[in-house]
């Protein structure tokens, strides 16, 4: 009767124990199970970040930056009535200070066709782009003047 008594207070104990011994062998066992493909996953989001890589803009080579712009007007035959690089801001997401975004304000002229081409580039070109606001307006009043001015506030990410 006494090692019945002794046994029941323990009873609830060796259970708990039991559960925590279980999940951590489930936990163990999917590890395992996922740690299979482990290198291949590694190898993956090392070319992503490499990929990456290549595409920011260093927020200090001003020059650098500003000749990807003169080769989008030389290859769709806009032309730029302002170029500004604004002074940089460092992004917050994501916890840390990798990136920063820089930003530009352009006002760009041409045809429509032509400031259409400037915007696909600038969307599919080397660095990653975002347009916070564009303004499309005509450039004069006259009908037989077909240029249009565009007016954007970009940033292209970038490292510090």
């Amino acid at each position: 009767i006494a090692a019945i008594v002794y046994r029941r207070d323990e009873l609830p104990v060796a259970a708990a124990a039991l559960e925590e011994k279980t999940s951590q062998s489930e936990r163990l066992k999917l590890n395992l199970v996922n740690s299979a493909q482990l290198a291949e996953q590694r190898d993956a989001l090392i070319a992503a970040n490499a990929a990456v890589a290549k595409r920011l803009i260093k927020a200090s080579e001003l020059a650098k930056n500003q000749q990807y712009f003169y080769r989008l007007e030389a290859e769709t035959g806009t032309k730029y009535k302002d170029l500004k690089q604004l002074p940089p801001t460092p992004t917050t997401k994501g916890g840390g200070n990798a990136y920063v975004a820089v930003p530009y304000l352009i006002v760009v002229e041409g045809g429509y066709s032509q400031l259409l081409s400037f915007m696909r580039r600038l969307e599919s070109g080397g660095p990653f782009c975002h347009v916070s606001s564009a303004n499309l307006a005509r450039e004069s009043s006259e009908i037989t003047n077909q240029l249009l001015v565009l007016t954007l506030n970009l940033e292209l990410l970038g490292q510090p």
